[in-house]
């Protein structure tokens, strides 16, 4: 039991702390609305089985095999991030509400490929999902707690991300936002340029291995 709370405690903090999943959702819930939100949510929490994969079946036996992986990954991530912030950025601001709602009436299946790709491009949730089955679960877990490890870092990021659009996706909040979205496309856009900016320059550190 503590080791699970101890667990969980992680898992929150990184699910909490602002990245590119966060400014997508936010971007996506006060501009395109609560569905477009909820799917995003919906695709992070797919892509966190990715994951899961690389912990529970080694991340160091996918490196064996594509030595590259890392590398590629972190280069698809970079270039994903550079594009959507730069695509968000120079977006042209929304004449109404209503109007935004109904040319975004199937933009349900963007959004959810979106978090996909935000989330299962970011080499660094590979590395921290990795790090957390290595040293705090450890290898001797059986492989179905890991898997239910994985369904809670999975639900974590969908109970987050879906609050997240639910509040930013208020008729009141929409209103606020959608008046000022210039300045917040912009904002939220130039965040994710620098983010893939950041992890251009970052190291990735040593491989984890299970």
């Amino acid at each position: 039991m503590e080791q699970f709370i101890f667990f969980a405690g992680i898992v929150w903090l990184a699910v909490l702390s602002p990245g590119a999943d966060f400014a997508m959702v936010s971007q996506l819930s006060f501009n395109a609305g609560r569905k477009a939100g909820l799917m995003a949510a919906a695709g992070i929490a797919l892509a966190c089985w990715f994951h899961v994969f690389y912990a529970v079946f080694g991340l160091g036996l996918i490196q064996a095999q594509f030595p590259q992986f890392l590398a590629a990954m972190k280069l698809l991530g970079v270039v994903y991030l550079i594009y959507i912030g730069l695509r968000i950025a120079m977006s042209a601001p929304t004449q109404d509400e209503n109007a935004d709602m109904r040319s975004r009436r199937g933009s349900g299946l963007a959004a959810f490929a979106t978090g996909v790709l935000t989330n299962g491009l970011n080499p660094k949730t590979a590395i921290f999902v990795a790090s957390v089955y290595v040293q705090v679960i450890g290898p001797e877990t059986p492989l179905a707690h890991k898997l239910g490890y994985g369904a809670f870092i999975s639900l974590s990021h969908l109970a987050w991300f879906a609050a997240v659009a639910l509040f930013l996706s208020q008729a009141h909040m929409r209103r606020f936002m959608l008046a000022r979205q210039r300045i917040f496309n912009r904002t939220i856009g130039t965040a994710l340029v620098a983010l893939g900016a950041m992890l251009a320059l970052s190291d990735l550190g040593p491989s984890v291995s299970s």
